[in-house]
C-alpha cells in the first residue's frame, strides 16, 4: 500500500496540486493517529489551541517534502496561491 501511495503522490502530481497531496496526507495522518489525538486533530495538552492542528502540520510537512520544497519561505510562497 505504501509503495503504491508513494508512486501515486510522486509520479502524477506537481506543485500546482499541492492541496490534493495535502488532503491525502491529512487523511492518512488521521487514520494512523486514531485515538492519540482529540476531535480537532491535536495531541491533548494544556494551553492555547493553535491555529493549525498537529495533524495538519505533519501533513503539510510531508507534502512539502514530497513535492521537493526545501525551504519554509518557498513553502509559504506556494501557500499564498491558496
Amino acid at each position: 500500500m505504501y509503495k503504491k501511495l508513494c508512486i501515486l503522490l510522486m509520479g502524477k502530481y506537481h506543485t500546482h496540486k499541492l492541496y490534493a497531496i495535502f488532503a491525502k496526507f491529512l487523511n492518512i495522518c488521521k487514520q494512523v493517529a486514531g485515538n492519540f489525538v482529540n476531535e480537532s486533530g491535536n495531541v491533548p495538552r494544556k494551553g492555547v489551541v493553535p491555529g493549525f492542528s498537529d495533524l495538519e502540520i505533519m501533513a503539510l510537512n510531508m507534502t512539502s517534502e514530497t513535492v521537493g520544497i526545501d525551504s519554509k519561505p518557498l513553502l509559504f510562497a506556494k501557500l499564498q496561491e491558496y
